[in-house]
C-alpha cells in the first residue's frame, strides 16, 4: 500500500498487534525506503528525513529499531512508517497486516470505501483471470503453438515461461471475451480495466459489441511485489504496429510508477548493490534467466522519475543498458539525466556486436556480459564518447563548446574528489591542462563564484561523525533558566530506561524504588510512564504506539553503546548515583527545578518538590 490511504477507526486486538510486530522485519521494511548497507551487526544509509551526505541512519536489527544521528529521528518499524507515509497507527497496522498475511477484524466501511474496495478486487480478479488464460494459451492450447514457437527462438524454457508467466493472446477477436463469460465476466468489466476495447456505433446507433485488446501476440504480465498481475505488455510475431501494446492507463495503474521485473528483481538489486535498467521484456527475461536478478525494465515508456524513485528505494546506484542504435543511445541521455538529478551514481554499458542485452547473451554468454559490466562506464565518459562522435573536437572553439556541453553534468557531481576525477579526464582527452578545464566549468556556475563552491565541500562542513554527536543534551533542559541535570544523573536515568526497555529488570522492581518526583529529566518520565501504560495492558516490551518524540528518545537510548551484561548491579548502581546526587541538591536549585516543573505542568511533581523545601528550610537548610 502507499500513497493515500482511507482512515481506520476500529481498534486492532492487543495479541495481533503483537503479531504484526513479531512479523515485521525492520530491515525489510525500510530498505523499501532506504538504500542500506551493512556495517557490522547493524545498517547505515542516508536518512530519508533530512538532507545528508555522509549516511548517519543507522537500523538496529536485534533491537528493531532505528535511529539518525544528524536530525534525531528514530523508532521502530511502525513509526518509521507513521513517519514516512504520514501513516495513522491503525493505518500502520493494517499495512503490515497485509504485508504479512495477518488477518484484522472486520470493519465497518462507508459506502463509499466499499465501492472503491468492491472495484479494486474486482480489478485484481479479472487480471488473475486473464493472465492463467493467457498463459494456458501458451503453454497447452495448440492455438499457442505461435507463440511457443518465438519464445523457443528467444531461448525462453518452459520453466521461465512458467516463472515470469508468459502467455499468449491467439488471432481471435473476442478469444478472452469468450474464455471469460462463463466465469460471469461482462465485456464492460474487461473495457472498463483495458483488456477490451468497444466497437465504434455507428450514425448513433448503439454499441456494435467489445474486441479483445489483445491479439495475436506474445504477452507479458507485469506483476507487483505481492506476484499478482497488474497490467500486460503485448509483443507482435511479425513487422505488424504498434510493435508493443501495453494496458492503458487505469484508476489502479499508470505504467510510470511500475517496473517491469522488479517483483523480483529487489533482492537481486540489494545483493548486487546497483540496478541493471534495460528497455525490453525480453532484456529482462534473459538477464534474470542468465542470474543477473537485478535487471529492470521501464513499461513501454522513457524512464521516468516516479520509476526512479522507485529503485532509489533499493539502491544509489544504477548501469543502463539500453539498447546500442541510435534510439537506445539517446533513450540512454534521457534516462541517465533523470538519474543524475535524482541522486544516483549511474554508469552506462555499451554493447558491441548486439543490439540489445538479449541478443548479446545469445552471441556471447554470461561470463562474457559480467566482464564488460564490471567495466561500465560513468555517465558523463559515456555522454562524452556520444559527443564525439556526432561533433569534430579538434580546434580550441570545438574544445570549448564540448567541455561546455559537460560543464552542467560535472556541477552537480557533489563528490570533489569525483568531479575532479572528470574535469582530469577532459584535460587529458582534449589535451588541455586541468586548470583551464576547470576555469571553464567553473564559468558555468552562474549561480554560486568557485569559491563558494569549493567552501561546500570542506571538513568544516561535512557532517559531523556519528561517534562524535552528543545526542543527550537536545532531551534534557526544556526550560532554559532551569538549572542543567547533572551527566551523571542523565546517564544513570538512560540506563535504568534502557534495562525497563530490554526487560533487563522487571517494572516492579523499579517502581518500587523510585519516588513520586525520581525523573529529573522531563522525557524520561514520560517514557517510563508509557513503560508503565504498557504494563497495565498487561503486556510487556517496547512501547510501539506513542509519539514521534518518544520513539527518538526510545531508539536513541536503545542504539546506545552500554554494557549491560550485569543488570541487576548496573540497576543498583544507577540507583546510587541518583541519590547521591538528589542528596546534594541546595533548595535554590529544588526551587528551580519547581518552577521547571510547574510550567511543563507536572503539577503533582512540583507540589512534591515544594514540600521537600518546606522541610528543609524547617531544618535551617539554606
Amino acid at each position: 500500500m502507499g500513497g493515500e490511504k482511507q482512515s481506520v477507526d476500529y481498534r486492532i486486538p492487543e495479541d495481533i498487534v503483537e503479531d504484526i510486530r513479531i512479523h515485521a522485519d525492520i530491515v525489510e521494511i525500510i530498505s523499501e525506503y532506504v538504500s542500506l548497507q551493512r556495517k557490522g551487526k547493524n545498517f547505515l544509509g542516508l536518512c530519508p528525513f533530512h538532507s545528508e551526505k555522509t549516511p548517519s541512519f543507522t537500523v538496529t536489527p536485534d533491537k528493531q529499531m532505528y535511529y539518525c544521528f544528524g536530525c534525531h529521528a528514530g523508532g521502530n518499524a511502525f513509526s518509521f512508517l507513521m513517519k514516512k507515509e504520514n501513516w495513522s497507527f491503525p493505518e500502520t497496522l493494517e499495512h503490515l497486516a497485509h504485508k504479512y498475511g495477518i488477518m484484522l477484524p472486520e470493519k465497518e466501511l462507508s459506502p463509499r470505501e466499499k465501492e472503491q474496495q468492491a472495484r479494486r478486487h474486482r480489478w485484481e480478479e479479472l487480471h488473475e483471470l486473464a493472465t492463467d488464460y493467457f498463459h494456458d494459451i501458451l503453454m497447452n492450447r495448440p492455438e499457442g503453438e505461435p507463440g511457443r514457437q518465438y519464445f523457443s527462438k528467444r531461448g525462453v524454457d518452459l520453466q521461465t515461461m512458467n516463472t515470469f508467466r508468459l502467455g499468449y493472446a491467439p488471432e481471435r477477436w473476442e478469444g478472452l471475451l469468450e474464455a471469460l463469460a462463463p466465469r460471469g465476466v461482462r465485456p464492460e468489466e474487461l473495457a472498463e480495466v483495458g483488456l477490451a476495447i468497444e466497437r465504434e456505433a455507428h450514425e448513433g446507433k448503439v454499441s456494435r459489441g467489445y474486441y479483445d485488446r489483445f491479439r495475436n501476440r506474445v504477452i507479458f504480465a507485469i506483476l507487483d511485489s505481492r506476484q499478482k498481475p497488474i497490467a500486460f505488455g503485448g509483443r507482435v510475431l511479425d513487422d505488424a504496429l504498434p510493435k508493443y501494446l501495453n494496458s492503458p492507463e487505469t484508476a489502479f495503474f499508470s505504467k510510470g510508477h511500475h517496473l517491469y521485473g522488479m517483483n523480483r528483481a529487489y533482492q537481486g538489486i540489494r545483493e548486487y548493490g546497483f540496478a541493471l535498467l534495460c528497455e525490453g521484456y525480453m532484456d529482462v527475461i534473459a538477464l534474470q534467466k542468465a542470474g543477473f536478478t537485478h535487471a529492470v525494465a521501464s513499461l513501454g515508456t522513457a524512464l521516468t522519475r516516479d520509476q526512479a524513485k522507485l529503485l532509489r528505494r533499493y539502491s544509489r546506484r544504477i548501469v543502463v543498458v539500453y539498447d546500442s542504435d541510435k534510439p537506445g543511445i539517446q533513450a540512454t541521455l534521457r534516462a541517465g539525466e533523470i538519474l543524475k538529478e535524482e541522486g544516483f551514481r549511474v554508469d552506462v554499458l555499451s554493447l558491441v556486436g548486439a543490439k540489445d542485452p538479449d541478443e548479446y547473451l545469445q552471441s556471447q554468454g554470461s561470463e562474457k556480459f559480467k566482464e564488460d559490466l564490471d567495466q561500465a562506464k560513468p555517465y558523463i565518459e559515456f555522454k562524452y564518447q556520444v559527443y564525439i562522435q556526432d561533433h569534430s573536437v579538434h580546434s580550441a572553439p570545438e574544445k570549448r563548446e564540448l567541455v561546455s556541453a559537460l560543464a552542467g553534468d560535472i556541477l552537480k557531481v557533489t563528490s570533489p574528489v569525483e568531479r575532479e576525477g572528470y574535469e582530469r579526464f577532459l584535460s587529458l582527452e582534449l589535451g588541455l591542462t586541468l586548470e583551464a578545464v576547470q576555469l571553464e566549468i567553473a564559468s558555468k556556475d552562474r549561480n554560486k563564484p568557485k569559491n563558494l563552491r569549493e567552501n561546500e565541500y570542506s571538513t568544516a562542513n561535512q557532517d559531523i561523525s556519528v561517534k562524535n554527536r552528543d545526542n543527550i543534551n537536545r532531551y534534557v533542559n526544556p526550560v532554559p533558566s532551569a538549572i542543567p541535570v547533572p551527566s551523571g544523573v542523565i546517564r544513570a536515568e538512560r540506563i535504568l530506561l534502557r534495562l525497563l526497555l530490554e526487560q533487563l529488570v522487571s517494572f516492579a522492581q523499579v517502581e518500587a524504588e523510585l519516588d513520586k518526583d525520581f525523573w529529573k529529566v522531563p522525557i524520561h518520565q514520560q517514557l517510563f510512564n508509557a513503560i508503565e501504560e504498557v504494563q497495565l495492558q498487561n503486556r510487556t516490551g517496547i512501547p510501539i504506539n506513542v509519539s514521534e518524540e518518544l520513539q527518538s528518545q526510545i531508539a536513541n537510548i536503545m542504539v546506545e553503546e552500554a554494557d549491560v551484561s550485569q543488570p541487576e548491579k548496573l540497576f543498583q548502581d544507577c540507583l546510587r548515583q541518583i541519590r547521591s546526587i538528589q542528596s546534594e541538591e541546595t533548595v535554590e536549585e529544588l526551587q528551580t527545578r519547581m518552577v521547571s516543573l510547574e510550567k511543563s505542568g507536572d503539577m503533582a511533581g512540583a507540589m512534591a518538590l515544594l514540600k521537600e523545601i518546606g522541610e528543609r528550610l524547617k531544618s535551617g537548610e539554606k
